[in-house]
């Protein structure tokens, strides 16, 4: 037992350091980011300046901040796993000392962190400058980071399921396509759910797109102790079902895999 958590503790920090070398992925990804919420903050200070919206610019921009965070820091580890099924690299790795989603979602998970803690040292300073304002406690915030962690590793589970479906479509990008239009829309990107219509609201509480951002995200505009226990409920319900869906369908895929010859 013991050796095995030290193999993926070992995995997890070649990977993260790794990551580390590779500062022009990095600061690839800062500037994208910048250059989102740059965009974000004149279009919402536009719109409040033509419009009488009940959100102040500056916590909105916070809130697309926190978004953004979380959203650009998931890696794209359905392309590498794809990638592993069609170049039969696959069929290598499955003999290994350890598990292949194992072994996949610990590298993932090192990328996500690596990610987390540059792009939200870039992410909150940005926001802090541009709207000279810090609307939360540092215990606010704290949990505010800790929820993002939170629901970036249940993102990276439906990433990697995602990447899971190169055994039955051969090319996952429809799939990523239809996944990340609905976290858009249903996760409340650019608009927070809480302005969308009652009914909008209720269905995307049901869905893991909510929990991942703007349900989370959320939280900017007033901190309640109910809707924080309803959050942390609803990210580990997804993580649950998402690991479970995640099990089925690589034991499945591995039956094609075997049928097929490898």
């Amino acid at each position: 037992m013991f050796q095995k958590i030290n193999k993926y503790a070992t995995l997890f920090s070649l990977t993260f350091n790794q990551g580390l070398k590779n500062y022009k992925l990095l600061f690839g990804l800062s500037l994208f980011l910048i250059t989102c919420l740059i965009i974000f903050a004149h279009l919402w200070k536009v719109a409040a300046i033509n419009t009488r919206s009940e959100f102040n610019p500056e916590t909105l921009l916070w809130y697309i901040a926190f978004n953004e965070w979380v959203l650009i820091s998931i890696p794209e580890i359905q392309k590498d796993m794809q990638e592993d099924l069609q170049s039969g690299k696959l069929a290598y790795l499955l003999p290994r000392p350890i598990s292949y989603i194992g072994a996949t979602f610990t590298e993932a998970a090192a990328q996500l962190v690596l990610q987390l803690v540059v792009l939200g040292f870039v992410t909150f300073l940005f926001a802090f400058l541009w709207t000279q304002s810090f609307p939360l406690t540092f215990l606010q915030f704290a949990l505010m980071l800790l929820l993002g962690l939170f629901a970036g590793i249940v993102g990276l589970i439906f990433q990697m399921l995602i990447g899971l479906t190169s055994f039955w479509l051969h090319d996952v990008t429809p799939s990523n396509w239809i996944w990340e239009k609905l976290l858009f829309i249903f996760g409340g990107l650019i608009l927070p759910l809480s302005a969308y219509p009652l009914w909008l609201q209720k269905f995307a509480a049901c869905t893991p797109y909510s929990a991942i951002l703007g349900g989370r995200s959320g939280l900017i505009f007033g901190f309640d102790q109910r809707q924080i226990f309803s959050i942390l409920c609803m990210l580990t319900a997804w993580l649950l079902i998402g690991i479970i869906a995640l099990k089925i369908a690589y034991n499945r895929g591995l039956k094609i895999l075997n049928i097929s010859g490898g």
